[in-house]
């Protein structure tokens, strides 16, 4: 199952070769003498956030300070979101909805679409790829997705699936999150379910919003659009909707948007 919304931290173990100089290369090579040919190097220059999880407050991308590959990550990272992927007005687009107060529009874009806006939609893959995790191409591109759009700008995505079950999220404290907690899923584990499965009708598999752009209804008024027009004809009950295994920052959104229903997962 997908997971969205919230940048994941990337566990890497790479080589590489650091110039001594003052302050001297400190040098921590975890596991190296499971993995002797597998060395990872880290600069300790004093500063305060050294070996810590760091979140950018430009990207929300949590990485290691100090950690050489994180650090040249989290930089590629940035100058990407800071750039972003811009979309103009196609004569052929699949426009769904216009907010006529702004301009921003949300448009529907599917793998079989015209070559050049396949190409557009893995440009926002790449994005999606560096902040919620990566997922295959082929798989990608079977899912219909949901670009929100302002000033030609791509400022957030829904990509979502058909499916026949989900189950009811475990209402548990470890599962529960607060409004204002900031930690992430994958720092207390899985999440819990019923084993009871319920009838569902679209899986969102992945949804995300550009950090700048938070906390402005761009995810909720998405999520509306898909259960407006995903099926032809019919509008998709909200108990209807489940998600894939979400960040702390996704069911924070899925427990909001939910209610009263259950959150379900996938």
């Amino acid at each position: 199952m997908s997971s969205w919304l919230s940048p994941l931290p990337k566990d890497r173990m790479v080589k590489s070769i650091i110039t001594p100089m003052k302050p001297p290369v400190k040098k921590m090579m975890s596991m190296s003498k499971l993995h002797p040919f597998t060395k990872q190097s880290y600069i300790d220059v004093g500063q305060r956030d050294f070996g810590k999880h760091v979140t950018c407050s430009t990207c929300h991308l949590l990485y290691t300070a100090g950690e050489e590959e994180d650090e040249k990550e989290h930089e590629k990272f940035c100058r990407r979101i800071k750039r972003g992927v811009t979309i103009s007005k196609w004569k052929t687009e699949r426009t769904l909805k216009t907010f006529l107060d702004t301009r921003d529009r949300i448009l529907e874009i599917r793998g079989d679409d015209p070559s050049f806006h396949v190409k557009k939609l893995l440009e926002i893959k790449a994005v999606l790829d560096d902040a919620l995790g990566f997922v295959l191409e082929e798989e990608f591109l079977q899912r219909s997705h949901f670009i929100y759009v302002q000033d030609h700008r791509v400022v957030g995505c829904v990509n979502v699936e058909r499916i026949t079950e989900a189950f009811t999220l475990d209402k548990s404290a470890s599962n529960m999150v607060k409004m204002n907690d900031k930690s992430s899923v994958t720092e207390r584990g899985a999440l819990t379910a019923s084993t009871t499965s319920q009838s569902a009708v679209v899986g969102i598999c992945q949804i995300w919003v550009h950090p700048s752009f938070r906390r402005r209804s761009i995810a909720t008024r998405m999520v509306n659009i898909v259960r407006e027009k995903s099926i032809y004809g019919m509008r998709i009950a909200k108990h209807r909707v489940a998600f894939a295994q979400p960040t702390r920052n996704g069911l924070q959104f899925a427990q909001k948007y939910m209610e009263p229903c259950e959150v379900l997962i996938y």
